[in-house]
C-alpha cells in the first residue's frame, strides 16, 4: 500500500511487555498473512464504497499507557475518537492525566457517558448495568448522577450521547434518557425507527467490535474479523467501529494502525465524530419539519 506513512509501533511506545491481561486470543500476536488479508479487504471495501465510518473507544476512566497510545494514533491520522467514559471511575487525579494525554477540548474527542459504575445489575441472562432486572427509578438515578459528574466534568465539551455498558438495556433506559434529554444512544444492536422517533435520539450503531471476541481460535476469529470489516460496505448511514483500549496487545495495536491508514489512504474513507452525526441529524430533522 503506497501514500502517507502509518504511525508504527515506535510512536506508539509499546513493546511485546506491555501485554493487557486480559484480551481476545485473536491479539496475541500477529498471524501469518494478516497484513495481506486486510489490504485486500481495504481494496474492496474502497472498491464497493463505504459509509461515513466513527470510531468509538469503550471504558475510559482509568489512564494507562495503552490510553496514550490510542490517543497519539488517532491524533496522527487526525481521525475523531468517541470517548465513552465510565462516570464513577473519575476521580480529580485520574482525570488530570487523561487530559494530559486528552485535553479535555480538543475537537477530535467525542465524551460521551458509558453508564455509571459498569456495574453488572442482571441476576441471570446477558450482562447489563441498565436492564430489565432493574426498577425506571434506580436506572434514573444512576444516570442521572452519571451525566451529573460529566457536564461538571467535560462541560462544553460534552456530547449528550448515552452508550450503555455491555449494550443491553430496557425500555426504562430509553424512557429515562428521553426525560433527561439525551441526543444520541450507540449501541451493537440498533434501535428501530420508530423507536427511535418516538424517543428523538440518534442512533449511533456499532457494526464492528475489534477486542471484546469471543471466538477462542485466533485464525477463524481474524478470517471473521476481515468479513465483518468487509460488510461494512453494506451498512447505510454513519457506522460504528468499537475499540476497547485495555484490552489491546501490541499485534491489536498494529492492526488498527494499518486499518485506520487504509480507510484513509486507501478506501478514502470520510471519519465522523458523535457532533457532526447528531448535528446531520438535526438538520435533517429541521428540514422535515419545513416540509
Amino acid at each position: 500500500m503506497q501514500g502517507a506513512s502509518r504511525l508504527g509501533a515506535e510512536m506508539l511506545a509499546l513493546n511485546v511487555s506491555c501485554m493487557p491481561r486480559q484480551y481476545s486470543p485473536v491479539w496475541k500476536s500477529p498471524l501469518p498473512g494478516w497484513k495481506e488479508m486486510l489490504d485486500q479487504a481495504s481494496l474492496g471495501v474502497a472498491s464497493a464504497g463505504l459509509p461515513p465510518i466513527f470510531f468509538r473507544a469503550d471504558d475510559i476512566g482509568a489512564p494507562s499507557r495503552a490510553f496514550e497510545a490510542l490517543c497519539r494514533l488517532f491524533r496522527y491520522y487526525q481521525a475523531p475518537l468517541g470517548m465513552a467514559v465510565i462516570p464513577a471511575w473519575l476521580s480529580e487525579a485520574r482525570q488530570r492525566k487523561l487530559f494530559q494525554a486528552a485535553p479535555v477540548d480538543e475537537q477530535l474527542w467525542s465524551w460521551h457517558q458509558h453508564g455509571w459504575r459498569h456495574i453488572n445489575r442482571q441476576k441471570s441472562g446477558e450482562k447489563s448495568e441498565f436492564g430489565s432486572d432493574r426498577s425506571p427509578e434506580s436506572q434514573h438515578e444512576d444516570i442521572l448522577q452519571g451525566m451529573v459528574k460529566m457536564e461538571r466534568v467535560f462541560g462544553k465539551n460534552l456530547v449528550r450521547v448515552f452508550a450503555p455498558p455491555w449494550h443491553h438495556f430496557s425500555t426504562s433506559t430509553l424512557k429515562t434518557l428521553q426525560q433527561l434529554n439525551f441526543r444520541g444512544f450507540s449501541t451493537t444492536d440498533p434501535l428501530p425507527i420508530g423507536v427511535r422517533c418516538r424517543h428523538r435520539m440518534q442512533c449511533l450503531p456499532i457494526r464492528l467490535d475489534l477486542h471484546t471476541r469471543q471466538e477462542r481460535n485466533p485464525a477463524a476469529d481474524f478470517a471473521l474479523l476481515i468479513d465483518q470489516f468487509s460488510s461494512l460496505s453494506k451498512a447505510k448511514g454513519p457506522t460504528g467501529i468499537l475499540i476497547n483500549h485495555q484490552r489491546m496487545t501490541p499485534f491489536a495495536f498494529q492492526f488498527l494502525d494499518r486499518m485506520i491508514y487504509n480507510l484513509k489512504h486507501v478506501a478514502k474513507t470520510q471519519f465522523c465524530s458523535f457532533k457532526e452525526i447528531l448535528n446531520i441529524s438535526d438538520e435533517k430533522q429541521a428540514g422535515a419539519r419545513l416540509r
